[in-house]
């Protein structure tokens, strides 16, 4: 479902053409491409420069059995799940965390052209671990994070996300004596949330995901609460749920319609859940194996509002910069967003959403992006990680 088809497109990719056969126009790999593991490409299409509509039938790969203690109500149908979402789960899934692994540079070699694996080396792990383990602090002290806007939940408050700011705070401070409890109601939390999950609304989905997202990061990046283990199975069920909740957002209705401002706020802050829930999952997979992100892929052709410093603006400066006549106007996927950074940019002037995508994708070749940034920037202070 992450992947697009573009109404502007009409040409076959290039190797349809050169085999003389029909070409399903999937992007950013269509069909035959990807059952038969060739090249994908098109002559003349950017995924940021066309307009998208989520594609509607794919191959038949389903994403991975959802592993937790229960199942989840949210079952999309098989058919409308897209392989670039899907094509990487068994991978992530699979043995993730073993003793003996080959190096990075073998790995690397072995996977098939069209995964486009990235590597990351050890500074830029850490790095990226040490900015999502400051979204906890953030959320408790705030109400907010980089993928929350802060008009999101003004008026309405899910249940979710009301859960999400109590145990926030619980967990900054975390005691001997209180990780059981902490523990304890994170498991209560997702379970309740898993029997609702038939009757969301898609506020109610979206703050779902954003805070299985932030318990994720509690658990997984935090080893002296011992949950790895259980957080990492339960990467199946964020995956899920992010993947109904992108679809979701091009099948219905958008419930803010009526305030253009507070519109893009939902729809920004739903690609940026959907853009960080993939990435957060790529972090823990490259922090267990070597550096290798297998969600390189589908992280870059996400979109993102282009103006990033936009979502901190009011809503006399958002208007000033963005017209409310097209919604996608200003997107640009996270791919071409890390092209636009340049040796000659400013690192100072990043705020954190900008700082943490430039780092993972840029930080190897600009050690800059690794650095932290000046004291005084930050709602929290301190961007100590957990690990």
């Amino acid at each position: 479902m992450l992947g697009y088809i573009s109404s502007t497109r009409k040409k076959s990719c290039q190797a349809c053409v050169k085999a003389k056969r029909r070409c399903d126009l999937g992007y950013p790999i269509c069909k035959r491409c990807l059952t038969k593991g060739l090249h994908c490409k098109y002559p003349n299409a950017s995924v940021c420069n066309a307009e998208v509509v989520v594609r509607q039938t794919t191959p038949d790969l389903t994403l991975a059995e959802v592993i937790v203690n229960g199942s989840s109500d949210l079952n999309p149908d098989d058919s409308t799940l897209d392989p670039i979402f899907s094509q990487f789960n068994d991978l992530s899934q699979s043995n993730v965390i073993t003793k003996h692994v080959l190096p990075p540079t073998i790995l690397e070699s072995l996977l098939p052209q069209i995964w486009e694996p990235r590597i990351l080396n050890q500074q830029q792990v850490s790095r990226i671990v040490n900015e999502l383990c400051h979204i906890v602090p953030t959320m408790a002290l705030t109400g907010k994070t980089m993928f929350m806007h802060r008009e999101l939940y003004k008026d309405f408050q899910p249940t979710a996300y009301q859960d999400l700011c109590g145990l926030s705070a619980l967990y900054t401070v975390k005691t001997s004596k209180n990780i059981p409890i902490l523990a304890a109601s994170i498991d209560a939390k997702i379970s309740a949330l898993m029997a609702s999950s038939s009757t969301w609304c898609l506020t109610e989905h979206l703050a779902a995901v954003q805070a299985l997202m932030i318990y994720q990061i509690i658990r997984l990046f935090d080893p002296s609460l011992q949950l790895q283990a259980v957080a990492d199975k339960q990467n199946s069920l964020l995956e899920l749920w992010t993947a109904t909740l992108w679809k979701r957002s091009f099948n219905e209705a958008d419930p803010f319609n009526n305030d253009c401002y507070i519109s893009w706020a939902f729809q920004e802050s739903l690609r940026r859940t959907v853009l960080m829930s993939v990435f957060m999952r790529g972090a823990w997979c490259a922090l267990t194996n070597n550096g290798l992100c297998e969600q390189v892929p589908i992280m870059g052709r996400l979109p993102l509002t282009r103006e990033i410093k936009l979502f901190e603006s009011s809503a006399e400066e958002w208007a000033q910069n963005t017209p409310c006549t097209d919604p996608r106007s200003g997107l640009i996927a996270y791919g071409d967003l890390s092209v636009t950074w340049t040796h000659d940019s400013d690192p100072d002037g990043l705020d954190d959403f900008e700082r943490i995508l430039l780092a993972a994708c840029r930080g190897d070749d600009d050690p800059r992006l690794l650095e932290f940034p000046p004291k005084g920037g930050s709602d929290t202070g301190s961007h100590d990680g957990m690990l």
